[in-house]
């Protein structure tokens, strides 16, 4: 069997989808598919289950049936293989693909962002994450989950406009059109935020940042200390990558653009748009199985 009977399958499988870009040996794009969740918190099989469907509209797309899937280099970058426990299960996993190598959602998206390049990328989204790309080895820092990092992050600001929000409700500090606007959302009743608080997850929390923007673009004080407040957070994971030897990092995620203007003019000087996507650095790590797979 010749090289050019393989193919190669870039999988971005995150906590809310999981898409899927197969291409030839010479990169072109085949086909596309996306499905659901493919975080391997949520059970290995659940997983395979959304990756195996996003694939096969790819090969759909293609023009491809499943038959090819055995002449398949595929490259997972999942949400949730953060330790080798998860890894070691998702490749033991069966499946039908000629081989697979493995990495976070969050690594695929440096590699695809710097086209397999040193660089570093700062993800703010519902949570956040620095991640760095050097010498052929990762550097992260932060990402540890809502409740102790994701600094700067879209349920950092929603977690921060509530805990002012009552505070500025109870007279401690002065209030403002987004701490009205926000507790308006709870009826004015600090009872109804405190039974809303006890079963809210990261994203209810990052639910509040648009209003956050919106106000503080208004000019409301609170508003503008917060984004000020989440700016200097994610400024911090900035300088950090650039401490690691970073000198070129993307921004990343829903409330990038929006904290971008924050940072300083220095901050902002290493910050490059991205050269490709997740499912791009998927396809890179499948490329490093392929030429793997091959040798041996």
């Amino acid at each position: 069997m010749g090289n050019r009977d393989f193919y190669l399958l870039g999988v971005d499988g995150g906590g809310t989808s999981c898409r899927a870009r197969l291409t030839d040996l010479d990169g072109r794009v085949l086909g596309e598919g996306q499905a659901g969740s493919a975080n391997v918190r949520l059970g290995v099989d659940r997983a395979y289950a959304s990756i195996l469907q996003a694939c096969g509209q790819a090969l759909g797309a293609a023009g491809l049936d499943r038959s090819v899937l055995a002449r398949i280099y595929a490259g997972f970058g999942l949400a949730g293989a953060v330790d080798e426990a998860r890894k070691s299960q998702v490749l033991a996993f069966p499946n039908p693909f000629a081989g697979v190598v493995l990495e976070t959602d969050a690594h695929a998206a440096c590699l695809g962002a710097h086209a397999g390049a040193d660089g570093g990328i700062l993800i703010l989204g519902t949570g956040s994450c620095a991640l760095g790309y050097r010498d052929g080895g990762f550097l992260s820092v932060g990402g540890w989950g809502f409740m102790i990092s994701d600094q700067g992050s879209g349920a950092w600001l929603g977690l921060n406009a509530v805990r002012q929000s009552l505070l500025a409700h109870e007279g401690v500090i002065a209030a403002g059109s987004l701490s009205r606007a926000l507790m308006a959302r709870f009826d004015d009743s600090p009872l109804a935020l405190l039974n809303w608080s006890e079963q809210a997850q990261p994203g209810d929390y990052g639910a509040f940042a648009p209003l956050v923007l919106e106000q503080a673009n208004a000019g409301d004080e609170m508003a503008l200390g917060l984004v000020r407040q989440s700016a200097g957070e994610a400024g911090a994971l900035v300088e950090r990558l650039l401490a690691l030897g970073m000198e070129r990092i993307c921004l990343m995620g829903g409330l990038a653009a929006a904290i971008e203007p924050w940072l300083s003019p220095a901050q902002r000087a290493h910050l490059v748009d991205a050269a490709g996507d997740a499912m791009d650095g998927a396809l890179l790590l499948a490329r490093r199985g392929f030429e793997t797979g091959r040798q041996k």
